[in-house]
């Protein structure tokens, strides 16, 4: 899917009329316009739905290791990203609280890597995700276990 930069720097689907333009989509494009670190990293939001966000993200040069793939820690901030989208797009302000990942493969250089967040467990105000990183079209090459934490009020004053 082509994708085009919004006044926000926002990347998103060139067709965005193929995501439905539910109140989660909506917000989840709000915070990315707000989120600077989501426009450097150059995230795409390719799935906003309920508890379930998928982005996409160019692995650039400026991103890698000393060794010349993906840094781990941009990675886990991909991750991060995903699931915590996922979560405040609830329309309540939540926080990661913890997270885990592992990393099966080396992120390579010029490739699109997709990050697939979903929901899992929901136990009071502590709400878990998976989150699946993979190169586009090919292998997983990192899972993150992340917890946010519910702390109300609304994710984006008015």
């Amino acid at each position: 899917m082509t994708t085009t930069t919004t006044p926000g720097n926002c990347s998103r689907p060139q067709d965005a009329a193929a995501l439905e333009p539910t109140p989660e989509y909506r917000l989840i494009l709000q915070m990315a316009d707000r989120n600077p670190v989501f426009q450097h990293l150059g995230l795409e939001v390719v799935i906003a739905q309920p508890g379930h966000t998928r982005f996409a993200m160019p692995m650039r040069q400026e991103l890698t290791n000393t060794f010349g793939t993906g840094h781990g820690g941009i990675l886990f901030t991909l991750a991060d990203m995903a699931f915590g989208f996922a979560c405040n797009s609830s329309g309540e302000r939540a926080m990661t609280a913890s997270a885990a990942i592992d990393y099966l493969a080396p992120a390579p250089v010029g490739k699109r890597l997709i990050a697939d967040a979903r929901e899992v467990e929901r136990q009071g105000r502590n709400v878990f995700y998976d989150v699946v990183i993979s190169v586009d079209g090919g292998d997983t090459i990192a899972i993150v276990r992340g917890r946010m934490k519910v702390l109300g009020g609304p994710v984006i004053a008015d």
